[in-house]
């Protein structure tokens, strides 16, 4: 809201003067005049009957005014114009003004302040301005507003489904195959670890959704190592050997988005080798073939699977799920298998954003 400190005006527009009054009354906005002590219009522009239906012998007094503003607005908008008017402050207002058929159309303002040598004030002039195109427009960027925002929070809930399927739904296949192969019964400890780690995937899946709160570890050891302990235990009570190969340090690290993916990449992949690859020996290796790039591979010795027959089917939903959050921050998600082999490379450019 445009306002000014209060000055000290003497001078007013000479009215009588036929060509001024040509030029106020061949505008678009409606002029005005009103006389601070009897508070009771000496000029309004013949505008008004068309912006509001309103003749302007009906502008009598402030009370037509105040009585035509929408009742939401109306004691707001009466009571700052009112002290401002008393402060001779410069001052403009937006409100719902009624039309004469009981309809409401925007408007503003713009109100100038005539003050006598005392500064106290002596007429209000001013212009009013059809604004309800202007408004409709607003209204509409904000449906488009609300619009992206509904849109924003679908993408959460669907990253999140996805993050639960990956993380949380891996840990319980997990914590089934343990259970399934296992000779002995399980102690209360081991039970009591299991539950903790699928709390703490449940964790990871809800933070993952608010990527500025996740710190991306100092370096590749740190990273993998709770995976490694994870998958390692599982592995060796399954008989299948396990091989982590990573640099001791980043040359860049990952962003904190294209780090939550690669956690989830590894995770799902490692539980499909669980699931489905009878392997005796599992591989991962990470490498930085550039400063900038990223390369991550997972390859075992399983009975392999045809790619391209599982994609085709539709069985191939997980495939397609790693492959668009690979995609999601920057990266390419490739698939080979044949019997004795299946590769999986995850390559990623460092830096890209979401």
């Amino acid at each position: 809201m445009l306002e000014a400190r209060p000055r000290l005006r003497t001078l007013e527009p000479d009215t009588d003067n036929g060509l001024y009054q040509t030029l106020l009354e061949s505008t678009l906005a409606i002029p005005f005049k009103i006389d601070w002590t009897t508070k009771k219009y000496s000029y309004i522009g013949p505008q008004i009957a068309d912006l509001l239906g309103w003749s302007p012998e009906s502008w009598e007094t402030v009370n037509d005014w105040a009585e035509r503003i929408h009742p939401d607005e109306r004691e707001q908008t009466v009571s700052r114009c009112v002290e401002l008017c008393l402060a001779g402050v410069d001052h403009e207002a937006e409100y719902r003004a009624l039309t004469s058929d009981n309809r409401f159309v925007w408007v503003k303002e713009v109100v100038h302040v005539l003050c006598d040598e005392q500064g106290q004030p002596t007429a209000l002039i001013g212009f009013t301005f059809d604004i309800t195109e202007q408004k409709k427009s607003e209204h509409l960027r904000a449906e488009l507003e609300a619009q992206k925002l509904s849109n924003a929070r679908l993408q959460e809930r669907l990253r999140l489904t996805h993050d639960l399927h990956d993380g949380l739904g891996g840990e319980l296949v997990h914590m089934i195959a343990s259970v399934e192969q296992g000779s002995d019964a399980m102690t209360r400890p081991q039970v009591l670890s299991m539950l903790k780690l699928i709390r703490n995937d449940l964790r990871q899946s809800i933070d993952s959704n608010a990527s500025a709160q996740v710190r991306v570890p100092a370096t590749p050891q740190e990273w993998l190592a709770p995976l490694r302990r994870r998958f390692n235990d599982l592995f060796e009570a399954l008989g299948v050997r396990c091989d982590w190969q990573f640099p001791q340090s980043w040359s860049q690290p990952p962003n904190a988005l294209q780090y939550l993916a690669l956690t989830r990449l590894i995770e799902e992949a490692l539980t499909n080798v669980i699931k489905h690859s009878q392997a005796r020996h599992v591989r991962l290796s990470l490498l930085q073939p550039q400063a900038q790039e990223l390369l991550l591979e997972i390859e075992d010795d399983g009975v392999g699977f045809d790619v391209q027959a599982v994609d085709a089917s539709g069985l191939g939903v997980g495939m397609r799920s790693m492959a668009v959050r690979i995609a999601r921050v920057g990266g390419l998600l490739g698939i080979e298998s044949s019997p004795g082999r299946t590769a999986l490379t995850a390559r990623v450019v460092l830096g890209s954003e979401d």
